[in-house]
């Protein structure tokens, strides 16, 4: 089976058309979503729509909760508020009740999906490799060998080999049964690792070979969107630079 995973599409339909259309070149069984379809960009319920009709489940993202009121935005950074915001009045009530519906995790084929860290999802705690305490934390809280969060929308690799942990440099890998991982597929609507490209993840279970996949789209047809729709400024700054 050949399953690609994605995250963090966040209302930027542009770039979700952009990875659909790359996954389907590609030969893959089955999609998998981890979150945070909406917040941020100005097509919150065209992105529903897709991942309705191409993924085979969806887990919630903290900016799906906070769209139906699940959880409290007050802590959510201005821009994050303000395109929330935005979201809630620019949605459907069956969008709603699709965002209502996702679960906070998903054990499918011995893998784990959650959005953010696999120790307590419900917290939505981010996961980077420089930090010690929650990659600790993360690992230690793992069951299953392979397992897939978003979150950060920083893509990494990262692998338990006995006693110690190893951030891989590189985006494609062979997984080994005798590892645990934790793998971060990036995002498809805002990535931040100053690559502009949207970002994915292919796992090839029959292989073993596990690859982070850069797709680029045309960023100005959304930052067009942005500026019609008065959002801020910045969501649409930042597409272009990757951050």
């Amino acid at each position: 089976m050949r399953y690609a995973i994605i995250s963090d599409i966040h209302g930027n339909i542009e770039a979700l058309q952009a990875v659909l259309n790359d996954i389907k070149s590609r030969s893959i069984d089955s999609i998998f979503c981890l979150g945070d379809v909406v917040g941020y960009y100005p097509d919150p319920e065209g992105c529903v729509e897709l991942i309705k009709k191409h993924a085979e489940f969806c887990v919630a993202g903290n900016h799906d909760y906070a769209a139906i009121g699940k959880i409290d935005t007050r802590n959510f950074t201005y821009y994050a508020f303000a395109a929330m915001e935005w979201t809630k009045q620019n949605i459907s009530d069956n969008a709603r009740d699709f965002l209502r519906s996702l679960p906070l995790t998903v054990e499918r084929d011995d893998m784990f999906f959650t959005h953010s860290s696999p120790s307590n999802p419900q917290d939505w705690a981010y996961v980077f490799p420089d930090s010690e305490e929650a990659v600790f934390e993360a690992f230690n809280s793992l069951v299953h060998k392979l397992n897939f969060i978003g979150h950060t929308h920083w893509p990494s690799i990262m692998i338990q080999e006995e006693d110690r942990v190893i951030l891989h440099s590189d985006h494609s890998i062979k997984i080994s049964d005798s590892n645990f991982y934790l793998v971060n597929v990036g995002s498809v609507g805002q990535p931040r690792d100053f690559d502009s490209r949207s970002c994915y993840a292919i796992y090839d279970t029959t292989a073993g070979d596990l690859s982070i996949k850069r797709v680029e789209y045309d960023y100005s047809i959304t930052q067009k969107k942005i500026r019609d729709n008065n959002l801020p400024l910045f969501l649409a700054e930042r597409l272009e630079k990757g951050r």
